[in-house]
């Protein structure tokens, strides 16, 4: 199932990042905070979490986590669309970043 998953997605604004990079540490913007979790999604569900809740943002950083570095924290829930998306129960460490990918958008 989800698991078979090897990477997952964590949007982030740029200034977001920044906070992120600098601190080494992300336990969440307000929406996670609310949620409980931080948001991330698979490969095929970023364009469509960047359409629905980053469409005002001129530049956004995608980062890449590895499934295996985030352990028994990621929870698999059905969410947008009654699809799975994954939830991270704790705090993400910037060393776990895979991969770090700079995304304009135009408005």
């Amino acid at each position: 199932m989800c698991d078979a998953n090897k990477s997952v997605f964590r949007v982030f604004k740029k200034n977001e990042f920044i906070k992120f990079k600098k601190e080494k540490l992300f336990d969440g913007n307000k929406i996670d905070l609310c949620s409980g979790f931080i948001h991330l999604s698979t490969k095929t569900q970023v364009e469509q979490t960047i359409l629905r809740y980053f469409n005002d943002e001129k530049e956004l950083i995608i980062v890449e986590l590895s499934v295996s570095d985030l352990k028994d924290l990621l929870k698999w829930e059905k969410s947008r669309n009654n699809m799975l998306f994954p939830h991270f129960f704790g705090t993400l460490k910037y060393e776990w970043a895979k991969t770090i990918i700079k995304k304009r958008t135009f408005l």
